[in-house]
């Protein structure tokens, strides 16, 4: 990813809320390596973990089971979730060619049955900010690599 990938936000028809404007998220397509199958998955930056839906473990990306779980609270309900190893990677916009998919891997929650129509990934803290860097702005959002972001304002104590 050399350029910055800009988006505009996603209206899923959840309604107005409290707002005259829609309901608008921040979404972009992930898939595991090598897999046809595209997902639109939600950027959720007060989320600690990627979650997913188990259909997604089925694209492959090496699914390895942690033996371990946790409670998700999630949409209003609390679950307790297994967590997996996965690799998953951003896919560039269908109007840009040339340009490669961006893959990392990282702890992700299973959550079954899924509860969100039209999404099946659900992209946290851990993992997906550590690698990306996401500017929102009143129009759309750009995607760029997390070096961009530390390049720009270097940590005090660096």
């Amino acid at each position: 990813m050399a350029e910055a990938w800009q988006y505009a936000y996603t209206d899923f028809g959840e309604g107005r809320g409290r707002s005259p404007q829609p309901v608008l998220r921040a979404v972009v397509a992930v898939a595991t390596p090598g897999s046809t199958t595209r997902f639109s998955a939600m950027i959720d930056t007060g989320g600690p973990i990627t979650v997913v839906a188990a259909e997604v473990l089925a694209t492959g990306g090496d699914p390895v089971e942690r033996g371990d779980t946790m409670m998700l609270r999630l949409g209003g309900t609390t679950s307790e979730v297994s967590l997996f190893d996965l690799t998953l990677e951003v896919r560039p916009q269908r109007d840009s060619p040339g340009a490669d998919p961006v893959s990392w891997r990282g702890i992700v929650a299973v959550l079954d049955p899924w509860p969100h129509q039209g999404t099946a990934v659900i992209l946290g803290q851990s993992g997906f900010l550590d690698t990306f860097t996401v500017t929102l702005g009143p129009d759309g959002f750009v995607l760029e690599p997390a070096s961009t972001f530390r390049h720009r304002f270097p940590h005090p104590d660096s």
